[in-house]
């Protein structure tokens, strides 16, 4: 099991390091500045620049929003999942349609739910989500099917979205490289707290709710992620600097940048846990031998992207 799980998780990552290559190659004639500074200085013709990561988000979203909807009917809900990977896909490409493809006014810079078209589409979502469960001209059920398909949304497609958004930051490739360094970042508490938590784990996190995760095994993950963090703006840095631009986080923030990601990460990981064990599954599917479904895998990226995209517009890369 730990073979196959260090050799899929290295094909994962090399997918992931192939995906950033084709965004960067596609948007290399970008700038690497603030998408407010590009706007302004209107020099963001090219528009299909971010579509490799936008079009694996979308279609990571589908398939976990129908991934997500088969786990809650094995609980007894009848979500409507369809519809949910529809809602769920279009928020997470409309801060990517609305800056890549509508880029007429610096107000639209802000990938937040302010802006009007997706304010729409998350509130047609929920007004659709109440018909289609009157649709069904039954009472019973209907209040879990409402709120277990708006989780659905929200947990997929909302969180889904701030990916985007960070992708959305910066058009040029260090747009890309940075979607990968928040990914890397918090995956990287994942792979030390399973590697490290096998060897070292004694002391249950959650026996309640995960029982085979351990505080050694997250303080592990924690360390490694720090380290990542850390090591990631390093090598900006030392070699990125000609051709991504200025390093977006200092060593101090990059240090706070990952313990962030390690702890919200896991978090989302223990959320997921959560959703198994109240419908009595192991794992979301069984996409990835080893790994486990769609869910499995994007738990703590999805569930921490929001911090991270905070954080990095906290500390200036948005601005």
């Amino acid at each position: 099991m730990l073979r196959i799980r260090v050799l899929l998780g290295t094909l994962m990552v090399l997918a992931l390091v192939g995906l950033v290559a084709a965004d960067a190659w596609i948007s290399r004639n970008l700038p690497n500045q603030p998408m407010a500074d590009v706007i302004a200085s209107g020099q963001l013709a090219i528009r299909c620049w971010g579509f490799p990561t936008v079009a694996t988000a979308v279609v990571l979203a589908l398939f976990a929003a129908l991934e997500f909807g088969a786990i809650l009917r094995q609980a007894g809900h009848q979500p409507a999942a369809a519809w949910a990977a529809v809602v769920s896909a279009g928020l997470i490409a409309l801060p990517w349609i609305q800056t890549a493809l509508w880029p007429t006014t610096p107000a639209f810079v802000a990938a937040d739910l302010s802006r009007p078209v997706t304010t729409a589409w998350l509130t047609g979502g929920l007004v659709c989500t109440c018909l289609l469960v009157l649709a069904r001209r039954t009472t019973a059920g209907a209040v879990p099917a409402i709120a277990t398909t708006l989780l659905i949304i929200g947990f997929v497609g909302l969180l889904g979205s701030f990916l985007v958004q960070i992708r959305c930051l910066i058009p040029g490739p260090a747009g890309a490289v940075l979607v990968f360094y928040t990914v890397l970042t918090i995956k990287s508490c994942d792979i030390g707290a399973y590697l490290l938590g096998r060897v070292f784990g004694r002391t249950p996190l959650a026996a309640w709710l995960s029982p085979k995760k351990t505080v050694e095994g997250f303080i592990a993950g924690f360390i490694l992620a720090c380290l990542v963090a850390l090591g990631g703006m390093g090598a900006w840095g030392v070699w990125g600097t000609a051709s991504l631009g200025r390093v977006p986080l200092t060593m101090a923030q990059a240090i706070v940048f990952g313990a962030v990601m390690a702890v919200v990460g896991h978090l989302g990981d223990l959320t997921e846990s959560a959703f198994k064990r109240d419908v009595g599954a192991k794992d979301s599917g069984a996409v990835v031998p080893a790994f486990g479904g769609f869910l499995d895998i994007l738990d703590s990226p999805w569930f921490a992207a929001p911090a991270a995209w905070w954080l990095l517009t906290f500390f200036g890369q948005g601005r």
